[in-house]
């Protein structure tokens, strides 16, 4: 099963305390034990080049 690459941008707060749209480079689904679960993303800060975790909408797709 290939997985399509993120392609919508989505608004975020940096660890800075900005806020942009930005692309992220995976998103997944995270449940435990098989309840409810949300989607998390995989975003890099353009300024610092450093990797951080976003909790992303329920209606983006699992891409990466």
């Amino acid at each position: 099963m290939a997985v399509q690459p993120c392609k919508d941008p989505v608004k975020v707060r940096l660890p800075s305390g900005k806020e942009l749209s930005l692309v992220p480079i995976k998103v997944w689904m995270l449940n435990p034990k098989k309840r409810k679960g949300v989607k998390i993303g995989l975003f890099q800060d353009p300024e610092t080049g450093r990797y951080h975790r976003v909790k992303v909408p329920d209606e983006y797709p699992i891409c990466g």
